[in-house]
């Protein structure tokens, strides 16, 4: 089904006037966005003949002052909450636009192929009752909504609202071949996130009657140290990378 789809998807792109390198290389964005997030394709981008027409409309359909597009660049990358902002500033410095967050929390981004712009991010804390209220409050400075993450809400807004042609960007850099970026701080969090619930649970196990017996407590020690371990060998693995 999923192989079916793009290869539909591909043929149409091809008949809407798409290079076949373009067509290639959205496609392979496409099918490893789908890949990665586990979602049917057609319920992710709806009908393969619908999306194609999306992504490049016919130039019989467009209006004459909007002529298509080339496809653009998609990429999908996470980062923690540690350091997203500052890669969100990083990169859309780099054109890349976020146009929404999926529901792993990833930021799906695209780029303008032929006339990128560079982009600015910020994010704020508020409950889902308040968005809409926050929204409002920062559109008059050029904010939008472009997705948001638990109690974290995302806004962006092209560097053109305050720097005028100059937040064009002239020469953009290939697409970054990284799409995960957690840093020391996360995985620190991670270790003490799960020795605070090891304290917890022998805490609570320790109280009173309960159902749960020491195989119980040495089996739940293991597994969070089993965790512990595989964060810190992921942070000594990074730091031999950046060696």
């Amino acid at each position: 089904m999923t192989t079916a789809y793009f290869d539909e998807l591909a043929a149409h792109l091809r008949g809407r006037g798409v290079p076949a390198e373009e067509v290639a290389a959205t496609v392979d964005d496409l099918a490893a966005y789908a890949a990665e997030s586990g979602a049917d394709p057609e319920e992710e981008f709806g009908p393969a003949a619908g999306f194609a027409a999306t992504l490049a409309p016919a130039a019989e359909d467009a209006a004459p002052e909007s002529r298509p597009d080339p496809v653009a660049e998609t990429w999908v990358w996470t980062a923690d909450a540690f350091r997203d902002r500052e890669y969100l500033n990083r990169y859309g410095e780099q054109g890349w636009e976020v146009e929404r967050i999926d529901h792993l929390g990833r930021f799906v981004s695209r780029r303008d192929p032929e006339h990128p712009l560079r982009w600015e991010y910020r994010r704020e804390s508020a409950l889902p009752a308040h968005h809409d209220a926050l929204a409002e409050r920062l559109a008059p400075d050029g904010w939008e909504p472009c997705g948001d993450w638990m109690y974290f809400q995302y806004f962006k807004r092209p560097k053109a609202v305050a720097e005028g042609p100059a937040g064009e960007l002239a020469d953009a850099p290939a697409a970054p071949a990284r799409r995960v970026f957690f840093g020391r701080r996360f995985y620190v969090f991670m270790v003490v996130w799960a020795l605070f619930m090891v304290a917890l649970t022998v805490g609570l196990l320790s109280i009173g009657d309960h159902e749960f017996g020491l195989d119980f407590v040495a089996g739940l020690l293991t597994g969070l140290a089993l965790v512990a371990l595989s964060v810190l060998f992921t942070l000594r693995r990074n730091r031999r990378r950046r060696r």
